[in-house]
């Protein structure tokens, strides 16, 4: 049996390279995207370019996707121009979108109906890991469907989890990004407390780095935040926004308190505010810096700690 023909809608900063390793990996891929000069890079590479999505169901086995919101998930495959309308019985769509549980279980219930088979399967990683194939994935789809579509998962990735039925990988990413979005609020209150008690923040990003707080986002955020901020983001502060939003939303319908979510997100509200949306997610840090009158890319003045009343602190 020869390799599927995939469909890939969506070729923003994870769908293209990913679209361009199914390219590399001898799959023929139609694509599709909003913005027509998206698909170009794709079609220099080898790929067929359709104008919308419904060209690109006409034709695919695998219909992938790689969308923003749920708005555009509605709009792709179940909005009045459908792709699920015009996929052939027995194919299978898999969505790689960090979006809302509920919109990709409406999709598979519909997709059902049409002997379509939905695969939930958002990632972890930057464009960077989706160019060398390194993603994570966090997959909800049923077992046989599972492992009828493992061999493609893995052009992206060899962290591929299963973890439920579509919908739970949503609940998983949303839960992976609550923990690193309310993380980097809280990097940024650290280092703003260590900069205006005068430490030297290099060295307080080694010495957590060597304990405790040795973890993966802490030892590559830092080192961007101790540099001036760059206009480069593999991931933006407005889908982080996003994602916190989805969050709570997810935690007020399920009645589960989510309070230190809710107040991170605000920091990501005011930083947008600021016009800090199309940054890179961390610089949220600096809003905090901002409202304590800390600079973090450049020491702080020392402080004696010792000066004042003479009274010491306890532990």
């Amino acid at each position: 049996m020869g390799k599927p023909r995939i469909g890939f809608v969506g070729l923003g900063t994870m769908g293209r390279p990913m679209a361009l390793r199914l390219i590399e990996a001898g799959y023929e891929v139609i694509v599709a995207d909003r913005r027509p000069e998206a698909t170009h890079p794709l079609e220099a590479a080898g790929a067929i370019a359709m104008p919308t999505p419904l060209l690109v169901a006409d034709q695919a086995d695998v219909l992938m996707s790689c969308l923003p919101t749920d708005n555009e998930l509605f709009e792709v495959y179940i909005g009045p121009e459908g792709a699920l309308e015009h996929l052939r019985p027995g194919a299978i769509v898999i969505d790689f979108s960090t979006a809302t549980p509920m919109m990709i279980q409406r999709i598979a219930a519909d997709a059902a109906l049409r002997q379509i088979q939905v695969v939930d399967a958002p990632v972890c990683g930057g464009p960077v890991e989706a160019q060398q194939g390194r993603l994570t994935l966090i997959v909800g789809a049923e077992p046989a469907v599972f492992e009828q579509v493992l061999s493609l998962l893995q052009v992206f990735g060899q962290e591929i989890h299963l973890v439920g039925g579509p919908g739970m990988g949503k609940v998983i990413k949303l839960v992976h990004n609550l923990i690193a979005g309310s993380a980097l609020v809280l990097i940024g209150e650290a280092l703003t407390l260590a900069a205006n008690a005068g430490a030297d923040l290099q060295k307080v990003y080694e010495v957590v780095r060597s304990s405790s707080g040795n973890w993966q986002l802490w030892n590559e955020v830092v080192p961007e935040l101790l540099r001036p901020p760059t206009p480069v983001a593999n991931f933006r502060l407005d889908l982080m926004k996003k994602d916190l939003e989805l969050a709570v939303r997810l935690g007020a319908d399920l009645g589960s308190p989510v309070p230190l979510t809710a107040l991170s997100y605000q920091f990501y509200v005011a930083a947008s505010a600021h016009g800090m949306g199309q940054a890179p997610a961390h610089e949220v840090a600096r809003i905090i810096a901002r409202l304590g009158n800390a600079h973090l890319e450049r020491p702080a003045p020392l402080l004696d700690l010792a000066a004042g009343d003479g009274q010491g602190n306890g532990a």
